[in-house]
């Protein structure tokens, strides 16, 4: 059981950087075209806090409560 919820966290961790990482692009395309966060944060209060998230670095529990493997 151990493994599988190491690799459950392993996949966590996966999918929060592709998040993080679509959602800083989304945004480096809307600023493209002339979008400020403020104009973001209007379209979607929940993208914003996202981009937020993403642009503040690391901050997953799962990181301290599951050593990563490799």
């Amino acid at each position: 059981m151990a493994g599988r919820i190491a690799a459950v966290a392993d996949l966590c961790r996966a999918v929060d950087t592709a998040l993080d990482v679509l959602v800083v692009r989304v945004a480096a395309e809307a600023a493209e075209e002339g979008w400020t966060t403020d104009l973001m944060r209007e379209a979607s209060a929940g993208y914003h806090a996202r981009l937020q998230q993403a642009l503040a670095g690391p901050r997953r529990p799962l990181d301290a409560a599951v050593p990563a493997r490799g």
